[in-house]
């Protein structure tokens, strides 16, 4: 690149990078970019030492180029042009860098046993990403950074404004632990919302995760109607409910998290 020393964390860098090759940051597709340093090295010192590594979107390599200083990373990116101008500046014996889509990736192509998942999720995918780390055997732990409204979904309990399928996904499948949240002045360009660092560790749980999901987002595809309706409207009997003593009036987001489990298997 024409006179540009490579340095991610440089709001005068990322712009001119982006000019000097004629590309745009996809609102669309949540492309904010992490530039400050001290964020990016917190994250790091949160990653076990001898883990192998799978970061979900490359961007520009805030997390890239500190990730490969210890760690052997494999990192996706679905932008192609961002992927190449990134492979233009960032090479290393620890990186292996991927042109393609996180959702619907092969991972029996890396040959590994286990990764740990690293991520500055997009919000636009957050949901369906979060549901891919449950579901690949390849994944146990991770850290992602997330926005704080879709943190708060996944912690949300019964009865609260934000409580609904990710919250109970998240109850069954996952442990998480916030670590520290980040303002959102360290992104570029700035979201509308602050983000927030946490950690997610696997839950030995039982229960098919795609049929369970789709079973509750027939259960909550009305969220003003009540969990009986939303079952019929689907074609379930509501005469589950009174199996697990659920009165036929009860909207979906008011239902005892344990419950949802019995509910499922009842069907």
């Amino acid at each position: 690149m024409k006179n540009l020393e490579y340095n991610p964390f440089s709001l005068h860098f990322v712009s001119k990078v982006l000019e000097q090759n004629h590309l745009h940051l996809s609102k669309k597709r949540g492309q904010n970019y992490l530039i400050d340093r001290n964020t990016a090295e917190k994250i790091i010192a949160n990653i076990s030492k001898d883990a192998a590594l799978f970061e979900v979107g490359s961007g520009l390599g805030a997390l890239t180029m500190l990730l490969i200083e210890n760690h052997k990373t494999y990192s996706i990116e679905i932008d192609r042009g961002i992927y190449v101008v990134l492979k233009d500046f960032l090479s290393h014996p620890h990186l292996t860098m991927i042109h393609g889509d996180f959702l619907s990736y092969d991972f029996s192509q890396l040959k590994e046993e286990n990764l740990f998942f690293v991520s500055n999720l997009p919000y636009s995918i957050s949901g369906e990403a979060v549901k891919r780390f449950i579901e690949e055997k390849i994944f146990d732990e991770g850290i992602v950074m997330l926005q704080s409204d879709f943190v708060q979904r996944m912690k949300a309990m019964p009865g609260e404004e934000n409580f609904g399928v990710m919250s109970i996904l998240s109850h069954y499948y996952l442990e998480i632990t916030p670590l520290f949240s980040v303002g959102r002045k360290c992104f570029f360009p700035a979201p509308s919302i602050d983000s927030m660092v946490v950690k997610l560790k696997k839950k030995l749980c039982d229960l098919p995760q795609e049929e369970f999901n789709s079973f509750l987002r027939k259960a909550f595809q009305s969220r003003r109607k009540t969990l009986s309706n939303n079952l019929k409207q689907a074609g379930i009997s509501p005469e589950i409910l009174a199996k697990s003593g659920i009165p036929l009036s009860i909207r979906p987001e008011e239902v005892e998290v344990e419950k949802w489990e019995r509910l499922f298997w009842d069907l």
